[in-house]
């Protein structure tokens, strides 16, 4: 069982209102010869101690272990040449053989040979650029002092893109190592916008996790030596502007979009109706390349009996539709007025009331406000078994119904939610996945009235199942509800998670600061402020680089509010900025 170190006082929450960077906004432009500056992505950090000694955690953990990818060819194995040359590489010496093809290419051709060994197939930036080969990826870093500047950087801005684009590119990235082979070339590096793109490569990586050893070497890498900063370091503190941003949970369930990707609920003996039901996650859509909208019809969810009644809900481009059926003449669906944007967290919650005497209702909620009321006329109660029931897929678990992207928890609960109490779901955040048990937890995000309401016993006790990515055992997802309850199962509660699917578990920099110390660790730095870079010069903004983001982290977090109290931390920078 994977266990983070996280503190219960920090249940953030996404801004629903917060906006996102758009696709065409990925690929930054790189010009060699010019000082035009690159917008630091998101980062992550490699896993090395300050004092040198190396830990053994891994850089994104995963519950039931690191994915491990199908069977993938080398770059000796796999060169695809747009222009369809004949490029026979041996596996021996495979790296010098792909450095002399390319050396004979223009630096258009050989990115784009060294990209369709990365995509399996010829590249694009639009249809084709998932990444399938993470040791192809982990060789290209290996090489890439052997290769010229203006092809290095060429290949980084496409890297960037399409790792902005796609989460799968960042977990590929990761799983990779690519953020300690980014640090091993930095001292390498001469081109000031070879750096600049491999330090975007790092804020990108560290948008997703940081750890414990990966913050150290950060760390250390910015320390000085005799009073000098190493080579590029003052670069790395761009990273810091956007490490207090954390947009979704820590942890998630990745579902790639192929065949055999989902989870599988065991059957379910009694739907939960007489009181209303309610059924709620965080998502976030990750198209899949190459997608035909007409064809593709990704499942939310599948709740059904084995002829096909029940609940679902499916995709239809950027629109959700949920469907009901009892009788072959009896089928209901609803598409809600909503346009769920690719790469961004909602909170979709669907509170069902039956009315025995009139008509039924299903609430639609997304982000914790109501969208949409839709009203039905016949009873959908069931005595039959709802012995196919899915989340991600349908099923048959083909590529054309599977769902791409992430799911956080999800809940099902048998009673209808009050508007009051959806409002208090999203307050408390994608990262939420307890059990409503103690009120403490949220005392400081919550309405007196919602902390009451969602407090009392109830909630807790109408939880039917609680999938959450933590409590996960190799392919097996523990259902978390209380035990206490009474169960719907015809057996056990556990649900199955299909090979294609992981469960991934990160790293903010709010749990790793609590895990290193506190935020007390980055008060050195304040002490190097007058400190000259190689080649004599200082650099005047690292104080408000470092004061903004002390500030940023602050504000979103209690424990480090907590942290420099207790530390006298405004004392210390103080006497930092003293002596400068």
């Amino acid at each position: 069982m994977s266990e983070e170190i996280k503190d219960d006082n920090d249940v953030q929450s996404d801004d629903g209102n917060q906006e996102h960077e758009q696709t065409e906004e990925i690929i930054p432009q790189v010009s060699l010869n010019g000082e035009e500056e690159h917008e630091p992505a998101q980062e992550i950090i490699p896993q090395v101690s300050i004092n040198g000694e190396e830990e053994n955690e891994p850089t994104l953990a995963t519950p039931n272990g690191r994915e491990t990818p199908s069977p993938t060819l080398s770059m000796s194995d796999v060169f695809i040449d747009k222009q369809n040359d004949s490029l026979p590489i041996s596996t021996e010496n495979n790296t010098q053989q792909l450095l002399q093809v390319i050396s004979e290419k223009s630096n258009k051709e050989a990115s784009s040979a060294i990209l369709n060994t990365l995509v399996d197939g010829d590249f694009d930036l639009d249809k084709n650029y998932i990444i399938q080969n993470p040791k192809n990826l982990s060789e290209l870093f290996s090489m890439f002092n052997e290769i010229s500047p203006s092809l290095q950087a060429e290949i980084l801005s496409v890297l960037i893109g399409i790792m902005r684009k796609s989460e799968r590119n960042l977990l590929v990235c990761v799983d990779a190592n690519i953020y300690n082979k980014v640090f091993e070339l930095l001292n390498d590096i001469e081109n000031d916008v070879v750096a600049n793109l491999l330090v975007d490569i790092l804020t990108v990586l560290t948008s997703l996790t940081i750890n414990v050893n990966e913050l150290k070497l950060l760390l250390r890498y910015l320390k000085t030596e005799n009073k000098i900063w190493k080579k590029h370091s003052v670069k790395l503190l761009n990273i810091f502007h956007h490490l207090p941003y954390r947009h979704g949970p820590d942890e998630f369930f990745n579902f790639p979009g192929r065949n055999n990707s989902g989870l599988v609920l065991p059957p379910i003996k009694t739907w939960p109706y007489q009181n209303g039901f309610t059924i709620t996650t965080w998502f976030r859509i990750d198209p899949v390349a190459n997608s035909v909208i007409e064809k593709e019809k990704p499942y939310l969810y599948w709740f059904c009996t084995s002829k096909g009644h029940g609940y679902t809900a499916h995709f239809v481009g950027n629109c959700l539709v949920i469907s009901y059926s009892k009788l072959k003449e009896k089928s209901f669906q609803h598409c809600i007025q909503y346009e769920f944007k690719s790469r961004e967290w909602y909170m979709i919650t669907f509170a069902h009331q039956y009315q025995r005497w009139s008509k039924s209702s299903v609430q639609c909620h997304i982000n914790g406000q109501l969208v949409s009321t839709a009203y039905f006329p016949w009873s959908i109660e069931s005595g039959e078994l709802f012995d196919k029931c899915y989340i991600g897929c349908t099923p048959e678990h083909n590529d054309l119904t599977s769902f791409s992207g992430q799911l956080s928890t999800f809940y099902l609960f048998s009673i209808y939610l009050e508007p009051m109490i959806v409002q208090g779901l999203y307050k408390l955040g994608p990262a939420y996945k307890n059990q409503f048990k103690f009120e403490h937890e949220s005392a400081h995000i919550l309405s007196e009235g919602q902390r009451k309401a969602m407090y009392d016993g109830k909630l807790m006790n109408s939880i039917v199942f609680n999938y959450n990515p933590i409590a996960c055992e190799e392919k097996l997802v523990l259902q978390a509800g209380p035990k206490s309850n009474v169960s719907h199962f015809v057996h056990n509660a556990h649900a199955q998670m299909l090979s294609n699917v992981r469960s991934v578990v990160t790293h903010s920099i709010y749990s790793t600061l609590h895990s290193i110390g506190g935020i007390q660790v980055i008060f050195p730095l304040f002490d190097q402020l007058d400190h000259q870079q190689m080649n004599g010069t200082i650099t005047y903004n690292v104080c408000s680089v470092l004061l903004l983001t002390l500030c940023e982290l602050i504000e979103r977090s209690y424990t480090i509010q907590h942290q420099m109290l207790s530390s006298k931390g405004f004392l210390t920078i103080g006497y930092y900025l003293e002596k400068v």
